[in-house]
């Protein structure tokens, strides 16, 4: 089984049963950083970083479920470990 693939809502884990910036509306969304393009509204649960969730109740809402961690910390869902790494677009922005 591969570790991510390709769907018509976005980047799919199917071990983990969760999406990286997903496109359309699904029940997980680990969201990279705040941009439109990245954060989109309708998704049942949102990860984050710290830095992002204020973004995304700005744009989305407060009423959504999201949970926030920090740069470097180990996340598992459902059994698949990753950190939470700052995104490329970001990091060229603080050099």
């Amino acid at each position: 089984m591969k570790l991510i693939t390709f769907t018509k809502k976005g980047i799919y884990c199917p071990q983990g049963k969760f999406y990286i910036d997903p496109w359309r509306p699904v029940d997980m969304a680990i969201i990279t950083h705040g941009h439109a393009d990245h954060a989109r509204w309708g998704m049942k649960k949102y990860l984050c970083h710290h830095f992002t969730k204020p973004i995304l109740h700005q744009r989305i809402g407060t009423d959504i479920e999201c949970q926030s961690v920090e740069y470097g910390e180990v996340v598992t869902i459902n059994g698949v470990s990753f950190p939470f790494i700052l995104p490329d677009i970001l990091s060229g922005l603080l050099r």
